[in-house]
């Protein structure tokens, strides 16, 4: 579960960087690892290497959430001024 929760958070880091779907592409892999990091990190029978690196999984996932967040709210921003400026 824990890499898993890694790979995918990776994943959503790579697809932040990638044209039009990608937003949307990491905001999804990025809610994903923080779900399979944070089931990862609750299993207190689990060694602590594991529930460690799903610990990062989840710290990886938020960042790439907020990007996610950040990038696809400057696109509605620049819309919206865009369609502002063509007086719609």
């Amino acid at each position: 579960m824990a890499l898993v929760s890694l790979a995918l958070a990776l994943a959503a880091l790579v697809a932040g960087a990638l044209p039009h779907p990608g937003m949307f592409v990491a905001i999804g892999l990025a809610v994903a690892a923080a779900g399979t990091g944070w089931i990862g990190w609750q299993r207190r029978g689990a060694p602590g290497a594991q529930r460690l690196t799903a610990a990062v999984g989840v710290g990886i996932a938020l960042v790439a959430l907020a990007l996610g967040g950040a990038r696809y709210a400057v696109t509605l921003f620049a819309v919206s001024r865009l369609t502002g400026l063509v007086g719609g």
